[in-house]
């Protein structure tokens, strides 16, 4: 088994003591020496520091540093000891409840809360939900009667909230949530500024010549990231002075992911919709599945895109859409993962922490798009 790397930086401050390299009343290296020198983050370097200061090795004076308290042989068999009770002592057990991951949005996510929960010296359990609300919540209930002591879940979001959600929010249980959050309800949340990237990709498409911009997602009720990319597809439109056509805004897409019927029924209704709205000449998509959708049924129609249409979305693995990729809004998956697990850490500590944190986001410019004066749609 590896050593963990707070132990190794442990083993190398306390050799430097007991070789008389760092003597007493000399200054330790800072977390960020520490974290640059062993190429670790400074949770880790910290997590060192913290438990030679337990074991009497340093002292550590806010402001100041760490200092060396005295010169000592360290027993390495006590020193394991130490260790051994303190992971056991400090160790809590999570869970992150995920509708599901892939490469186009998740994956980095997961990855992410999985190593920021190692540097916590937290064990994590994953659970699928599927998308199906049912499986959400005996996941809920199963997770919380197995111990879990926190929870971090992307929530199934609809007209109706999941009870068990719920129930854990009025009894004040250590959770955040990601990506979306529950109106009305005071659960911590971690998600992308929605109506900002929405207004923001709705702005780029002005800016290369398009006014007759259609968008596409599934029902925004009860759905927070999606009522806000609405709201910011509007507030684009509002602030450019251009009349919006209503008919131009296509509601009723039902999947995330190209399974099934469900996605074929999506595709009839978009090649219809293209059939229905021939004035159109670039669409925005609510995720990246439905633009596969739409690239198809264009594609099928015999349009080209970008050249007669073009199209950004929301989220996109990379190298995909055969040549390149599509314009789109990246979310910043590293930075919510790991700030919804700080914040776990944080309310399970018993501290305050905000409803709402916005994490940034970056528009990547593919090649599913082009000038207006291009388009021969």
């Amino acid at each position: 088994m590896n050593t963990p790397l707070y132990e190794k930086i442990y083993d190398f401050i306390s050799e430097q003591i007991k070789l008389g390299h760092l003597k007493y009343g000399e200054r330790v290296p800072s977390e960020k020496e520490l974290a640059e020198e062993f190429n670790v983050s400074r949770i880790t370097s910290k997590k060192a520091l913290d438990l030679l200061s337990q074991n009497k090795l340093i002292e550590r004076i806010r402001g100041k540093g760490s200092f060396v308290m005295k010169n000592q042989t360290v027993n390495k068999e006590e020193r394991q000891t130490d260790l051994h009770h303190q992971d056991a002592k400090d160790s809590k057990l999570i869970a992150l409840i995920i509708q599901d991951f892939d490469d186009a949005f998740g994956l980095k996510l997961v990855k992410t809360i999985e190593e920021t929960c190692l540097h916590y010296n937290c064990n994590l359990i994953i659970r699928r939900t599927g998308g199906q609300i049912i499986e959400e919540e005996n996941a809920i209930k199963d997770l919380v009667n197995f111990g879990v002591e926190g929870l971090i879940i992307f929530p199934i979001q609809g007209e109706h909230y999941n009870t068990e959600l719920l129930k854990l929010v009025l009894m004040d249980f250590p959770l955040v949530l990601v990506d979306r959050y529950l109106r009305g309800i005071p659960a911590s949340a971690v998600s992308t500024n929605n109506q900002s990237a929405s207004e923001e990709l709705t702005n780029y498409l002005f800016s290369l010549g398009h006014k007759d911009v259609a968008f596409l997602s599934p029902s925004p009720k009860g759905i927070s990231t999606i009522e806000e990319r609405v709201q910011g597809f509007h507030i684009a439109y509002s602030k450019q002075g251009i009349k919006l056509n209503p008919n131009f805004i296509l509601y009723d897409l039902i999947s995330s992911l190209p399974q099934n019927d469900l996605y074929d029924y999506d595709y009839q209704g978009i090649k219809s919709f293209i059939d229905d709205n021939p004035d159109v000449t670039a669409f925005i998509v609510c995720e990246y599945y439905l633009a596969l959708a739409l690239n198809k049924a264009l594609n099928d129609l015999g349009k080209k895109v970008p050249e007669d249409y073009s199209v950004v979305c929301f989220d996109c693995p990379e190298n995909s859409f055969g040549r390149a990729s599509f314009t789109h809004i990246r979310q910043n998956e590293l930075e919510m993962g790991k700030k919804a697990v700080d914040l776990l850490m944080k309310h399970l500590k018993g501290e305050n922490i905000p409803k709402h944190t916005f994490i940034d986001f970056t528009l990547i410019k593919g090649k599913s798009t082009m000038e207006k004066q291009n388009v021969t749609a």
